[in-house]
C-alpha cells in the first residue's frame, strides 16, 4: 500500500519518521529530500525502490541546465506548504517570493528576495495551493518508481514554480513590489 504525501502527491510505503514542524510533508517524502537530495547519501531508507510519482504525467520543462539548482529548497518549501499557522504561511510567501526573484531575473543571489521578505511578519496571507500531482515531485529526481528519465533539480523548481505563479501570479508580484523591491540593494 503506498500512500500520498500530502504536499506533493508522491506515493510512498508507510513510513514512521520525523517530519518538518511546519512543513506539510510526510515522513517518507521529508526522509527522501533529506537523506537523497540534501544530503547527497545513498538512500539509507530504502524508500525511493518503494515509491512512485503520482499519477496523471506531468510535463518536465524544457530546461535542464544547472542555472536554478540551488533553490531546491525553496521549491520543496513552496510546494510542501503546511497547514494554517503563520509559520507555514510566512514561509510559503518568502519560498516562492525567492523564486520569483531568481526566476525573473530581479537578482542574481539566491535567498536574497528571501532575507528581505522574511522581516516581514503577518502580512501575507495563505495561498490555496495547487492540485496534488500537478507539478514534479522529489520524488522525479530518482529513476524507478514510475520516472523514465529523471527531472534535474531545476526542471523541479521551474515545475513547481509555474504551477503555484498559474494560481498566484499577481499576489506574488505583489508582496515582491511590497515587500522585496522598496531600496533594492542587489
Amino acid at each position: 500500500m503506498l500512500i500520498p504525501c500530502e504536499g506533493c502527491g508522491a506515493l510512498f510505503p508507510p513510513y514512521d519518521g520525523p517530519t518538518h514542524r511546519y512543513l506539510g510533508a510526510s515522513a517518507a517524502c521529508w526522509a527522501l529530500f533529506n537523506w537523497s537530495v540534501v544530503l547527497g547519501e545513498n538512500d539509507a531508507t530504502d524508500l525511493l525502490p518503494r515509491s512512485r510519482i503520482p499519477e496523471p504525467h506531468v510535463d518536465i520543462p524544457a530546461r535542464d541546465d544547472a542555472s536554478l539548482d540551488s533553490l531546491l529548497g525553496d521549491a520543496y518549501g513552496v510546494q510542501h506548504h503546511g497547514g494554517e499557522s503563520a509559520q507555514a504561511v510566512q514561509s510559503v510567501a518568502v519560498h516562492l517570493l525567492d523564486l520569483h526573484a531568481m526566476i525573473t531575473g530581479k537578482t542574481t543571489q539566491p535567498n536574497w528576495a528571501l532575507g528581505r521578505a522574511i522581516r516581514k511578519r503577518g502580512v501575507f496571507h495563505k495561498l490555496t495551493p495547487p492540485a496534488l500531482g500537478s507539478a514534479l515531485t522529489i520524488r522525479h529526481l530518482f529513476p524507478g518508481g514510475g520516472v523514465l528519465a529523471p527531472a534535474t533539480r531545476t526542471q523541479y523548481v521551474l515545475s513547481v514554480y509555474t504551477t503555484w505563479m498559474a494560481l498566484h501570479r499577481s499576489t506574488v508580484e505583489q508582496w515582491y513590489e511590497r515587500y522585496v523591491a522598496p531600496d533594492e540593494l542587489r
